[in-house]
């Protein structure tokens, strides 16, 4: 699952949300199966993430990209996620354009972004969108995707 916010604190603010209600809810071990090859490489690979956040969230299967992020965090981010291991992923609009990571689920967390220009909250764009969505079901990662948007409309 691949979960779009738009601010860097948001998208490391939503994993840790999402990653504490399934601890509370029971169901972490669908996100990473208790003794598996995933939940030890996970945790091998989050001792060497350089952000406290990110080391918190990897061992769960649970991760955020942002450009904020230490080159070597996101790269390791990228890897993990194309690699099956990573299940749930809080990005910024970072991994939106180019990159092409597997996602069965896109979720985008609201449609209004901060616009400095403007000093404004303002829509995004039907392009962002669909390049946001079209990260559901890439054909060479799965046979279809799934698209959510949160609103407040």
């Amino acid at each position: 699952m691949l979960v779009f916010v738009h601010s860097r604190k948001e998208a490391a603010r939503t994993a840790a949300a999402l990653r504490d209600m399934a601890v509370e809810e029971g169901v972490i071990d669908r996100f990473v199966a208790d003794g598996g090859r995933s939940q030890l490489i996970l945790q091998e690979q989050a001792g060497s993430a350089q952000d406290e956040a990110l080391r918190d969230l990897l061992p769960y299967g649970f991760a955020f990209h942002h450009a904020g992020l230490q080159r070597g965090d996101r790269t390791l981010v990228e890897d993990l996620t194309e690699a099956g291991h990573v299940q749930v992923l809080c990005s910024t609009a970072t991994l939106a354009w180019g990159v092409n990571l597997p996602a069965h689920t896109v979720i985008i967390k609201g449609t209004d972004v901060y616009s400095p220009e403007r000093g404004d909250w303002v829509e995004l764009s039907h392009l962002d969108v669909q390049q946001m969505l079209g990260r559901a079901g890439r054909p060479q990662f799965d046979t279809f995707g799934e698209g959510v948007i949160i609103t407040t409309q």
